[in-house]
């Protein structure tokens, strides 16, 4: 039996009859609505009887509901109680094994893990560098990592807290016509060759060269670094996350947004129906204490002074 789990029930049960809301109480433990709701599910299973009425509005105590939340408040806050007592260095000690994507890794994780790890000293911390977010995906199924740093939430089986927006941008050779715009709708790309990297975004620039109509250039698979180079040398244009864009000298080319503005949502991912340790619960609430310096990392799209595509 997981005990951790079932404990974790009755909590979701006694926040979520506080609350009103199984949403409001997954969010308050680190559980999407999807897995609260099954946890609830299998406590109600478990139990044999319904614990709350559902409805549009949120969600009210059955009479059954009524008398066991006493109960299930006792058993969460006993378990506080004996958490208390733990000798403090036995919760500051363990491995945390982190996946991250390139860019995240160059510009976020040095801030973020020089800041737990001055109230963490003796964590070990396992830092996983992923090419794209395939890789993300197979360590999670293979259970190699505990958290990771992705872009979007299209990986199965996991609970995504959104961090940031980081915009897509054209990445053009500095005489290119398209240069004169402050912004570039996706029709003003018709026709032009696309440097498609292969890392994170491949599968959200191959849509907007889709609907430019472009001409995809195929080299094979290509590192973000060596996509900006062959931009520079008037291969082609491409389409690069700013995030990505700031690791990398960009002499020699511009920048500019897209028109409409397409972005990419930067997450920490944890998986699903794991419960989280004290420390990874730690590291998550580090991460979104920095969230607003690290959203500072995304400065404002350098444009022209010439005429808008609009």
């Amino acid at each position: 039996m997981n005990l951790i789990m079932d404990i974790n029930k009755y909590a979701i049960f006694m926040l979520a009859a506080e609350t009103g809301g199984i949403t409001r109480a997954a969010r308050e433990l680190n559980y999407t609505q999807t897995a609260a709701s099954h946890m609830l599910a299998s406590l109600e299973a478990e139990l044999g009887a319904q614990l709350l009425e559902r409805s549009p509005r949120g969600v009210t105590l059955t009479p059954m509901g009524g008398e066991v939340l006493p109960f299930a408040r006792q058993i969460v806050e006993a378990d506080r109680e004996i958490r208390r007592l733990t000798p403090p260095d036995s919760r500051q000690k363990g491995l945390i094994r982190i996946g991250a994507i390139t860019s995240v890794a160059v510009r976020w994780l040095p801030e973020v893990l020089v800041s737990f790890r001055k109230k963490y000293p003796d964590v070990e911390i396992q830092l996983n560098d992923a090419m794209n977010y395939e890789a993300i995906q197979d360590w999670f199924e293979r259970g190699l990592i505990d958290c990771a740093f992705t872009a979007d939430s299209a990986i199965k089986g996991i609970r995504a807290k959104r961090l940031c927006c980081d915009p897509l941008l054209v990445i053009l050779p500095k005489s290119h016509p398209l240069c004169r715009y402050d912004r570039i709708p996706p029709a003003l790309l018709a026709g032009e060759t696309f440097i498609i990297p292969s890392e994170g975004t491949h599968h959200t620039v191959g849509m907007i060269l889709r609907q430019a109509k472009g001409h995809a250039l195929d080299p094979g698979k290509l590192s973000d670094q060596a996509a900006i180079a062959m931009v520079r040398k008037g291969c082609g244009v491409s389409i690069l996350p700013q995030l990505v864009l700031n690791c990398y000298s960009c002499e020699g080319i511009e920048r500019r947004g897209l028109d409409p503005e397409r972005s990419r949502t930067i997450c920490l991912a944890t998986p699903e129906k794991k419960p989280l340790s004290p420390i990874l619960t730690d590291l998550i609430r580090s991460v979104q204490s920095c969230a607003g310096s690290l959203s500072s990392q995304l400065p404002e799209t350098r444009t022209t002074e010439a005429a808008s595509c609009r």
